[in-house]
């Protein structure tokens, strides 16, 4: 505990003994003074205000000296401690009295039957108690509402706009009453003193009763200015106090509307918001909140969706190596099987079926450099790094070539017809695409459309211009896809039906729709099962100059 902490917060006994000694030397002191006073008259006016200013200041110091007690008890606590402590006053200032008269009846100041009536103590010792309980009343009711008063300003803008607007006044209040009291003190103490002086035979008796008329004049014009100070406090009180209640609430309700919403926010309310009320600095600060609250929520919104693409990405990632490493497995288990049965059967001279077997080998090994092609390329495209030479294309001539290239070879290993129908130029207008990637993608298409068409089947490359877009088509009369196989065939690696349809399972599918995309176009696929599939490709014109 600090030091004026000790000092401020004593036991009651201890209060009462201070109260005690504090009034017995005052009043004696008093007392003696006044009764070497030769007019009985002044001494009767005279010693009743000396002992009223001591109860005062004895019922201030007390009150600011007395600890306060727990909250059950405090009521019953404070009434006892200020009964205890007045009484105290009384009993301590009749005590005084008593000395003092017996001092002066010894000093010869007064006749000594007189010095000594019981009547002086109760009587002159109850002005010193009334002075003593109304400034103790008054103290302890200011400091223990001065705790709560003080932590409701500190919480409640509100009531800290009222404390200042109170503060001010009174300021302004005790000023002016300090000033006319001092003025008037000081005109006082100098009637007083001339008067003293003049009608008195020594320097004692102008000094005494210089002091009488101090007391008897001064005391009571001070507390005349002391209650002016007040009325006047108090007509000030009253419209400060309205302009609390009526004008400070509108601007304290809008930042207890503002801390609330920013509480809210705080909590992960991103849709709080505030009204903007007014054109003020309170205004611009909730127009501010609210700006700041939006690019909040637009802020956490894209980093959400950034973080539920990443996430995608890597559950991706981590599927197609789990792919790859089983559609790799393979094509390398076939070439390591046809190298160990050759080696185990070469006895100096070729096998009779070596040539089949590097066929197949050569098959594999071509199947395993596509599917790495692929790989890689779905790879670039995922990041965005794949390289595009976009430029306005001639998408006829793309399909005339794709179905020049892949008609010899899907005729002689399964008697599929690959056509193409679509118009010489300028037949079809142009799109902005790689053409080198458009042909990749078609021929995909079209390899996996040879792959899964019977004997006897065709296979058709068609382009058509449709509402400010050229969708690209390829159509076969193959097996088709079950209707449950259709949302997944543009996964990576996906096998439709039972599973062990190998053909269906690759990344063409995949890059067809990823590179599609990358330039900016749509992928849609139809199929009807034992009737065809129908893949479509769906790209943007090129606008006019």
């Amino acid at each position: 505990m600090s030091r004026s902490a000790r000092v401020l917060a004593v036991d009651g006994r201890r209060l009462l003994g201070e109260t005690a000694v504090v009034a017995i030397f005052a009043t004696l002191g008093l007392t003696t003074l006044f009764a070497s006073v030769p007019d009985p008259d002044r001494q009767a006016g005279a010693l009743p205000v000396g002992l009223v200013g001591i109860g005062l200041a004895l019922g201030l110091a007390g009150s600011l000296r007395r600890r306060r007690q727990v909250a059950g008890r405090r009521l019953r606590i404070e009434v006892s401690g200020m009964v205890a402590f007045v009484l105290t006053a009384w009993a301590a200032g009749g005590v005084g009295i008593t000395a003092g008269a017996l001092v002066a009846g010894w000093m010869g100041w007064v006749e000594a039957g007189s010095a000594a009536e019981p009547w002086w103590a109760p009587v002159f010792g109850g002005f010193a108690a009334l002075g003593a309980g109304v400034a103790y009343a008054a103290g302890r009711a200011a400091v223990l509402v001065w705790p709560r008063w003080d932590r409701l300003r500190r919480t409640r803008l509100l009531w800290e706009l009222t404390h200042a607007q109170l503060a001010a006044s009174l300021g302004l209040a005790a000023v002016v009453v300090l000033f006319l009291t001092l003025s008037a003190l000081a005109g006082t103490v100098l009637v007083a003193w001339r008067s003293a002086a003049g009608g008195a035979d020594s320097t004692e008796d102008a000094v005494v009763g210089f002091v009488a008329r101090l007391v008897e004049q001064v005391v009571p014009a001070t507390v005349v200015f002391l209650l002016g100070g007040l009325a006047i406090a108090v007509v000030l009180v009253v419209p400060v106090a309205l302009i609390s209640v009526v004008v400070l609430p509108r601007t304290t309700r809008r930042l207890e509307e503002l801390a609330g919403a920013t509480a809210a926010l705080r909590s992960g309310d991103l849709a709080a918001r505030v009204a903007v009320d007014g054109a003020d600095e309170v205004a611009r600060l909730q127009g501010d909140f609210n700006a700041m609250a939006a690019d909040l929520e637009r802020s956490l919104a894209q980093l959400s969706a950034e973080r539920d693409a990443v996430a995608c990405l890597l559950n991706d990632r981590r599927e197609l190596v789990a792919a790859v490493s089983h559609e790799l497995r393979t094509p390398v288990a076939t070439v390591r099987g046809f190298l160990d049965s050759a080696l185990a059967n070469w006895d100096g001279a070729p096998a009779p079926t070596l040539r089949a077997d590097l066929a197949v080998m050569a098959a594999e090994i071509d199947r395993l450099g596509r599917l790495l092609d692929d790989l890689f390329a779905l790879s670039r495209a995922g990041v965005g790094r794949l390289p595009l030479a976009l430029r306005p294309t001639d998408v006829g001539a793309v399909l005339r070539r794709v179905a020049a290239a892949a008609a010899p070879s899907a005729w002689e290993r399964g008697r599929v017809e690959v056509v193409a129908e679509a118009p010489s130029p300028p037949g079809l207008p142009p799109v902005t695409v790689d053409g080198d990637r458009l042909e990749q993608i078609v021929r995909n298409l079209v390899a996996n459309a040879v792959r899964h068409t019977p004997p006897g089947g065709f296979v058709v490359l068609s382009a058509k211009a449709d509402c400010n877009a050229l969708v690209v088509q390829v159509r076969d009369t193959g097996e088709g896809i079950a209707e449950t196989d259709l949302p997944h065939v543009w996964e990576r690696f996906y096998r439709g039906g039972d599973g062990h349809d190998g053909g269906r399972a690759g990344l063409g599918l995949a890059l067809v729709k990823e590179l599609t995309e990358a330039m900016g176009g749509r992928v849609a696929v139809e199929s009807i099962p034992g009737v065809g599939s129908c893949f479509s490709l769906r790209f943007s014109l090129v606008a006019p100059l």
